[in-house]
C-alpha cells in the first residue's frame, strides 16, 4: 500500500467546513493513510476523528495549530503527535480558547455597530456551533445578512487588519507555544511559511528565532507554491537544519485548487517529521 501523509487540515471543530467524521472519510477517498487533524487552538475534534479513522483503517495523528505572537506578528505553529491528556498543553489550549472567546465577543460588538447588525456574536456562535467562532463565521454571517457580496468582501470591508471589526488577539508567545507542544511529546512545525508575506531576509531572521525556541520542522510540501517560494523554503530547511512536513491546509471542498493528500513530494535529502515514528 502506498503511504500518503497529510499533516495539516481543519474540521468544524475550528474553521473547517466538514465534521471530523466527514473530513476523515474524504481523506480516505483521496488515498490518505496518515492524517493529522490540526484545528486552530483546539483538540476538540480529535476523538471523533480517531473513531472515524479506525473505521477507514487510517492512522490519525493528534494535532493542533497553535496561534502565537512574536515581534508583534501572528504566526501558526503545528503541534504533531501530541498527547492530548498532557496538562501543560491542556492549560495552553484553555487559555487560547479564552482569548478566542474574548476576541469573538469584541468582533461581534464591533460588527453590531459597524454593519448595523444585532447579536452578531450570538448568531456567529450558532453558525459555528461553539462559543469561540473565528472570523470566517462572522464573514458567513455578514454574507447571509446581505451586508457583503461574499467571504472576501467581508474580510476586506470589516474583518481584516485595519478594518472596523478587526480585533488583535493576545496569543501566547512563540516560546510558550513550542514549549507546550514539546511538553505533550509533540513535534513543532511552522505552518505555511510562505503565507506570512515576509522577505527572504525577514523569513530567515524569524526561522533563526523559531529554531532557537526549539522549533523542529518547516512545512514545505504544500499545494500551489511557486518555484521561487519552493526554492526559498528548500534553502531555509537546509540552512536551519529543520525537518520537513507536508500538509494541504484543507478547510473546505470549495477550495477546488487543493485536495487532501494531493501534495508534492518532500525534498530529496530532507528528513520528514514522520521519520522514525512508523
Amino acid at each position: 500500500m502506498t503511504v500518503c501523509f497529510d499533516l495539516h487540515c481543519h474540521s468544524l471543530a475550528s474553521d473547517g467546513a466538514l465534521s471530523p467524521t466527514d473530513l476523515v472519510a474524504r481523506a480516505a477517498d483521496y488515498g490518505v493513510t496518515h492524517l493529522a487533524l490540526t484545528d486552530h487552538d483546539t483538540l476538540r475534534g480529535l476523538d471523533e476523528a480517531r473513531q472515524a479513522a479506525q473505521a477507514h483503517g487510517m492512522t490519525l495523528i493528534n494535532g493542533i495549530e497553535l496561534s502565537v505572537r512574536h515581534e508583534n506578528r501572528e504566526f501558526h505553529v503545528l503541534g504533531l503527535w501530541v498527547d492530548v491528556a498532557d496538562p501543560v498543553l491542556q492549560a495552553r489550549v484553555s487559555a487560547q480558547n479564552d482569548a478566542r472567546i474574548n476576541r469573538a465577543k469584541e468582533i461581534g460588538r464591533r460588527l453590531d455597530r459597524a454593519a448595523g447588525l444585532a447579536h452578531s456574536y450570538e448568531r456567529a456562535c450558532e453558525l459555528a456551533d461553539n462559543d469561540a467562532p473565528g472570523r470566517p463565521w462572522f464573514a458567513k454571517l455578514l454574507e447571509e445578512a446581505g451586508r457583503v457580496r461574499n467571504h472576501r468582501h467581508a474580510f476586506n470591508r470589516f474583518l481584516k487588519q485595519g478594518q472596523s471589526a478587526f480585533v488583535a488577539t493576545p496569543w501566547c508567545t512563540l516560546e510558550e507555544g513550542i514549549a507546550a507542544i514539546h511538553a505533550a511529546g509533540g513535534t513543532a512545525v511552522l505552518a505555511h511559511p510562505h503565507a506570512y508575506n515576509m522577505t527572504r531576509k525577514r523569513l530567515r531572521h524569524f526561522l533563526g528565532q523559531f529554531k532557537a525556541a526549539g522549533g523542529d520542522g518547516l512545512e514545505v510540501a504544500m499545494p500551489g507554491l511557486t518555484p521561487h517560494q519552493q526554492a526559498l523554503l528548500d534553502e531555509c530547511w537546509q540552512h536551519f537544519d529543520l525537518k520537513v512536513s507536508a500538509g494541504s491546509d484543507f478547510h473546505s471542498p470549495e477550495q477546488r485548487w487543493l485536495a487532501l493528500g494531493r501534495l508534492p513530494p518532500v525534498p530529496a535529502g530532507a528528513t520528514p517529521v514522520w521519520e522514525g515514528r512508523y
